[in-house]
C-alpha cells in the first residue's frame, strides 16, 4: 500500500519543501541585514569615544560579510568596466571597498536614540531578495532603507541600498562616470581614495 502511494506523497511534499527553502533563504537575507544594523548601531552608540580609524576597523569585517563589493564595483562602473585591465579592476574593487567602509564609518558616528527595524517579511523579485528596514530617530521621520540582495556562493549579500527610495548604485554610477571619463580607471581609483581620505579625517 505504501509503495502505491509513494509518488503521491512525494508530489504533496514538493510544495512544502519549496516553501521551506524559500523561507530559509529569506531568513538568511534578513539575518545579514540584522548583522549590519547591529554593527551600525554599535558604531553610533560608541561615538565620540571611538576614533574614525577604530570605527573603520570594527565595521570592516561586517561590510565584507554583508556586501557583494566586487559585484557592486562592477555595476557602479557600468560598461567601462570591461575596458579596465585585470589589475585595474582589482585596484578599483579595493578602492571601492575602502570607500564603502569609510562612508559607513563617517555617516554612523553619532547617536541620539536611533534604532533599526528590520522587516522579516522579505520581498522576492526573481533571484533577488529585498529586505526592508527603517532607521527610526526619536521625534523625526523614519528613514526607509531597502537592501537589494543576491546569493553569492550560497550567501545572501547586498548589491544595492535604496535610501528613501534613492538607489545608491545609481548615484555611484553617475559619480563614477565623471571620474572614468576624465582619466579612466586610474582617475576613478584616485577619486575613491581621496573621498575615503576625506571621510576618515
Amino acid at each position: 500500500m505504501m509503495t502505491r502511494f509513494a509518488p503521491l506523497l512525494c508530489a504533496l511534499m514538493l510544495p512544502i519543501a519549496g516553501y521551506s527553502a524559500a523561507a530559509s533563504a529569506s531568513a538568511s537575507a534578513v539575518a545579514q541585514v540584522q548583522v549590519l544594523a547591529s554593527a551600525l548601531l554599535k558604531s553610533m552608540q560608541a561615538a565620540p569615544a571611538v576614533s574614525m580609524a577604530e570605527r573603520y576597523r570594527r565595521l570592516e569585517p561586517v561590510i565584507d560579510q554583508v556586501f557583494a563589493l566586487p559585484i557592486m564595483t562592477r555595476l557602479s562602473v557600468g560598461a567601462d568596466w570591461a575596458r579596465f585591465q585585470p589589475q585595474q579592476q582589482a585596484d578599483a574593487i579595493a578602492a571601492f571597498r575602502r570607500y564603502t567602509i569609510a562612508n559607513y564609518a563617517h555617516n554612523f558616528r553619532s547617536f541620539s536614540g536611533q534604532r533599526f527595524e528590520v522587516d522579516s517579511d522579505v520581498l522576492t523579485h526573481g533571484a533577488e531578495k529585498i529586505v526592508r528596514t527603517r532607521l527610526v530617530t526619536p521625534q523625526d521621520t523614519p528613514a526607509s532603507l531597502l537592501y537589494r540582495m543576491i546569493a553569492v556562493d550560497g550567501v545572501w549579500k547586498v548589491v544595492d541600498v535604496y535610501y528613501d527610495g534613492i538607489s545608491q548604485l545609481t548615484l555611484h554610477r553617475v559619480d563614477f562616470a565623471g571620474a572614468v571619463a576624465s582619466g579612466g580607471a586610474p582617475a576613478l581609483i584616485a577619486h575613491l581614495n581621496k573621498v575615503s581620505d576625506d571621510l576618515l579625517r
